[in-house]
């Protein structure tokens, strides 16, 4: 085909594609929100956010003073020996892009392993397969569900390789209750995902558990109200509160998870069907959970299982011992976010390639101008280079 006829094929290819394709090279488009709709917004909407956000602050300082006693909180020590300790750590990262013909999903995950500050390897990668998803109404959630399920499994391969003193998680050890099932119904793929992804972590656990490997999940992000709700305050967060009641290098005596959790109810069922002694499956699913406050920052939550609570505290030694004070977070955790997280300029730098191949494609005369619609964006939404990382899940 020459050039004259692919740029009159070019033209021919639908507008809604073309102004997709072509923005990314464009500045953002300008807001045109009337100012009276903006003063509500950000004037008189913004006044009434501090208000309610003093009234919220005093009610957490005078929650304190009843506190007393109610709440044990332990102290770390820094101990570089702890320090030196190999340790194992995973994340996940995914970032897909939804099109108004299918979603196509972006994930990865990579495990690392450190001693004090050293990597002292190469990381060891898992990626995502390259799909389409055009049924799937849960798309963000089965994305995110699978990162987690890879995360596993190159966690268990990590262990295999590495013979780590400690294995860290950046994120729960168990898969997020938003990620459930849901009641009104799932498709068969994404109920097929979430049960395998459950395995992969029931098998994690039980390799942890088999070699006496003290494993624990570090999550930076968390909503939970456990400790506020057993207090009497279930309209506050944990990490609200505590991060008046904790000083740096402290942590509070862990606490379980209940066992009504619908996400430990899953998780026994899978090990029953693995054939999981009884005795076991209290020891990896009697999931306990702290908060520890090793920076300049609210405090994160630790997750452990009930047989690794006797290592509680040199994990949280080896945690706070390599944090960075600004930040808290423990070099190896911060090390392997790094690596694996999944921006919006790499997914739309992907974006682009499946763009770029698909015209030519065009351009060869396998595919049509107008079949270039498969490739636009859900209507409203826009992407750019400079867009901002979605939050994982």
């Amino acid at each position: 085909m020459g050039e004259e006829d692919f740029r009159e094929r070019f033209r021919r290819i639908p507008p809604a594609f073309r102004e997709q394709y072509i923005s990314v090279l464009g500045e953002a488009e300008e807001e045109t929100l009337h100012p009276d709709l903006y003063s509500r917004l950000v004037d008189d909407g913004t006044d009434m956010i501090v208000r309610k956000l003093r009234e919220y602050n005093e009610g957490r300082r005078s929650l304190l003073k009843s506190l007393r006693g109610r709440i044990e909180v332990r102290r770390l020590v820094q101990d570089e020996d702890i320090a030196s300790l190999r340790v194992v750590a995973s994340d996940a990262g995914n970032n897909g892009a939804d099109f108004r013909s299918a979603f196509i999903p972006l994930y990865a995950s990579a495990a690392i392993s450190a001693e004090g500050w050293k990597i002292i390897d190469d990381p060891i990668f898992r990626v995502g397969d390259p799909e389409i998803w055009p049924d799937e109404f849960r798309s963000h959630d089965r994305e995110s569900l699978l990162a987690s399920k890879i995360q596993f499994e190159v966690t268990a391969e990590a262990i295999e390789i590495w013979k780590p003193k400690y294995v860290l998680l950046d994120g729960s050890l168990l898969v997020n209750f938003w990620l459930l099932p849901s009641l009104f119904g799932s498709t068969r793929e994404y109920e097929e995902d979430f049960n395998s992804t459950v395995t992969r972590s029931v098998e994690l656990l039980l390799k942890c558990y088999e070699e006496d490997i003290p494993i624990a999940g570090f999550v930076k992000r968390t909503r939970m109200n456990d400790i506020c709700a057993e207090v009497g305050v279930p309209k506050m967060r944990d990490t609200a509160l505590l991060d008046l009641l904790l000083n740096l290098g402290e942590y509070t005596a862990p606490r379980p998870i209940s066992a009504r959790n619908p996400v430990i109810d899953r998780y026994r069922r899978v090990c029953q069907n693995m054939g999981v002694p009884e005795g076991q499956i209290d020891d990896i699913l009697g999931i306990h959970f702290s908060y520890i406050k090793t920076g300049l920052t609210t405090p994160f939550r630790l997750e452990i299982p009930r047989y690794c609570l006797n290592s509680l505290d040199e994990v949280g030694t080896l945690i706070f011992t390599t944090s960075e004070e600004e930040s808290g977070i423990p070099f190896v955790i911060n090390e392997v976010d790094n690596i694996t997280r999944i921006t919006a300029t790499t997914s739309n730098i992907r974006t682009l390639m499946i763009y770029s191949k698909m015209l030519d494609l065009v351009k060869r005369g396998e595919m049509a101008p107008e079949d270039m619609n498969l490739l636009a964006l859900q209507y409203g939404e826009s992407w750019v280079l400079r867009d901002g990382e979605r939050l994982k899940a």
